[in-house]
Formats: C-alpha cells, sequence, structure tokens
C-alpha cells in the first residue's frame, strides 16, 4: 500500500494527545508494517517551523522517522525532508495513494485522487463548546464537509463516536474506535528515580497531581487545584502551566516524559476533573506509573480507566476519595487494578488497528473495481 499520512496538527498544537496520537501512529505503522510505502504530509506552512527548529524533540523525532520511509525521496536536510507543493495549503503527490489518512481536516490531493481517504476526529470538543456561535457554525459546516469526504472516520473513545454520530447524523459503522495507546516511557519509576525530580523541582510527598494539556482546560484545572489544596492539606503540583507558586500549588510548566513519569509515581494521587475530553491520555499514563486516579463519572475516562480508578465529580466528593485512599489496603488494590489495565493500550495495538482499517478499505475498493 502507498499511504499518504498527515502530520500536520504535530507541528500546530501545544504538547497534547492528539499529538502523541499522531506521532506514535505514525512510527508504530512502520515497525509493523515496513513494507508500505509511507509518506507523511505536512501544510506548506508549518515547513519553516522544521527549518528552524531542526533540534527540536519534534522535528528530530519526526526526522528520525523519515530515515526509514521511502527510498524515492531523499530526507537529507540539505535536501528536502518533505515532499511539499508549492501550492499553498495542499500536501500532494506524483502517484497514485492507496490511503489518504488526514487528521483533523481534509486537503485537496492531486492531481489523483486517493482510493481510499480516512478522517482522524478526536473529539467534536472545539465545535460543541464554542462561545462564538458564527464560528461554531462555520466549524460545524466544515466539519461535516470533511466527514462526508472520508471513507472512515476514526476517533479515540466510543464516547466521542457517540458525539460524532449525534452531532452529524451519520451511520456508526461509519465511525472506527481507536484507542489511544500508552508508550514505555511510562512506567513506575524507582524511588531513586523519584526522588531525584523531586529534588529538582523541591517537591516533598505527599502530593496531588494535575496535569494541563490543553489551554481550554487550564483555568478549570487551576481553580480546582485549588480548591483541592485547601480542603486536602496536600501539597498540590501542576504540570503544563506556567510556573508560578500560589499556597501549596506549585506549577512547574513544561516537563519531560521522564520527568512526568517520576512525577506520577511519586504522587498521592492523580486528579482529572471534568474537562471537555475525548479520551483523558493523562489518566491512562498515570495508571500505567502506579498512580491512583481520581476523575469524573460519565465521561471517556471512566470508559478507559473502568473499575481501576475513583469518580467523583466536586471538590468536596474528591476530598472523600483522597481521605479513602489513605488506607494502604485501598491504595495498594487501586494502583494494582490501574497498572494491569494500562496494559491493555499499546500503541502497537492502536497501529495494528489503524492498519487493519487500511486493508479493509483497500479490499472493499478492489472488489468495488
Amino acid at each position: 500500500m502507498r499511504i499518504l499520512y498527515d502530520i500536520t496538527p504535530i507541528f500546530i498544537q501545544r504538547v497534547n494527545g492528539a499529538k502523541r496520537h499522531i506521532y506514535e501512529i505514525a512510527k508504530n505503522m512502520l515497525k509493523i508494517a515496513p513494507e508500505h510505502e509511507y509518506i507523511f504530509s505536512i501544510r506548506r506552512s508549518k515547513w519553516k517551523f522544521i527549518k528552524e527548529n531542526k533540534n527540536s524533540p519534534i522535528a528530530y523525532n519526526i526526522l528520525q522517522l523519515k530515515a526509514k520511509i521511502i527510498k524515492l525521496y531523499s530526507f537529507s536536510f540539505s535536501l528536502r525532508i518533505l515532499n511539499l507543493s508549492w501550492e499553498p495549503h495542499y500536501v500532494w503527490l506524483n502517484n497514485d495513494v492507496d490511503i489518504y489518512h488526514a487528521n483533523f481536516k481534509v486537503y485537496k490531493t492531486f492531481p489523483k485522487k486517493p482510493k481510499k481517504t480516512i478522517l482522524t476526529l478526536h473529539d467534536l470538543n472545539p465545535i460543541l463548546f464554542s462561545e462564538d456561535p458564527k464560528a461554531r457554525r462555520k466549524k460545524m459546516s466544515l466539519t461535516k464537509k470533511v466527514i462526508d469526504i472520508a471513507d472512515v472516520v476514526i476517533t479515540v473513545s466510543n464516547f466521542s463516536k457517540r458525539q460524532i454520530c449525534e452531532t452529524f447524523n451519520i451511520p456508526e459503522s461509519k465511525v472506527k474506535v481507536v484507542y489511544n495507546g500508552c508508550g514505555d516511557e511510562f512506567h513506575r519509576k524507582s524511588e531513586e528515580e523519584v526522588n531525584k525530580v523531586l529534588n529538582k523541582f523541591g517537591i516533598k510527598k505527599p502530593y496531588i497531581l494535575f496535569i494541563i494539556s490543553s489551554k481550554k482546560d487550564e483555568k478549570h484545572i487551576v481553580d480546582f487545584a485549588e480548591k483541592i489544596s485547601e480542603k486536602s492539606g496536600f501539597q498540590v503540583v501542576i504540570t503544563g502551566d506556567k510556573p508560578y507558586t500560589k499556597r501549596k500549588i506549585k506549577a512547574l510548566g513544561y516537563v519531560s516524559d521522564e520527568e512526568l513519569a517520576a512525577l506520577y509515581s511519586g504522587a498521592f494521587c492523580h486528579i482529572l476533573p471534568d474537562i471537555r475530553e475525548g479520551f483523558g491520555l493523562t489518566v491512562l499514563e498515570a495508571l500505567k506509573c502506579g498512580c491512583p486516579v481520581i476523575t469524573h463519572p460519565n465521561s471517556p475516562m471512566e470508559e478507559i480507566a473502568k473499575d481501576s480508578a475513583l469518580y467523583a465529580q466536586k471538590p468536596d466528593e474528591v476530598i472523600s476519595l483522597i481521605k479513602l485512599l489513605e488506607k494502604n489496603s485501598v491504595r495498594e488494590k487501586i494502583i494494582e487494578k490501574g497498572i494491569e489495565r494500562a496494559k491493555e493500550f499499546t500503541w502497537e495495538r492502536a497501529a495494528k488497528e489503524v492498519l487493519n482499517i487500511y486493508e479493509e478499505l483497500i479490499g472493499q475498493h478492489n472488489r468495488e473495481d
């Protein structure tokens, strides 16, 4: 198969689950099925990012992948890393494409239409929760168009699948669920590794960990964290926000995956309140690191964690669960369940499911011919 995979969102959004999903699916497809021909595309407007940030972790990781792709193209940095057209905002190929896999938006491909088009939508939150009615209508219209173009829509939870099907009145058979995975970089760290990171940031146990992975949730999570800090007596640590310290809250800003795994491993618990999420990747990361999770019921997070996490909506309810976790028997049981549950979610499994969708679509195309 000849696969065109759009990685543009990696260079648009801040570090979050969607960005990690795109990168990990690309990386693991190459590993699992190297016999296919892969081309990763980027909108021309984002080409400048790679040229100016070739030593950044994002650009470096992409370049490492690209060294393994197609022999037909040179990915030497001095020549051309990516195939980019002179035509603004479009990706292109000179030959037939079996699969065009778009992320969030479908860009025109030319000169020949791909045999099958796939669209990944993580959730509809930018549409459903837009405060500008005009912008909301525009996003609805554009999203409907790209959904209509796609032969299959991939999303990351049954929660998001219901959102998509109900909002756009499309059959469930068109939407496939591929759960996110959790990489090997997230695992339970040793006491020595945890203490090294805690000493670096001046954190003392016990502490409760909050993570901001999206700008839209920042204020809500900080407000929720402040209430937990006041009521629990625990130090509260936040990552993914601008560094500041307020009362018992310590905001670290961006931390590496290795540091984050250590923070999960040393935390009393990780709390993810009622945010607008299609999956809740931090819940999965915490479980894998042996960190108890308290999150919102009737959400994608409950779909993912099931009985390996605790559920509450209001701060007072969360405080009750924190007190429950102070019992060693309860704490050890929930940690054990969480580690076992997290084993079910791997990026290799996710990539295999995406490849299976490709193969099914190409088989369908051949039968149609």
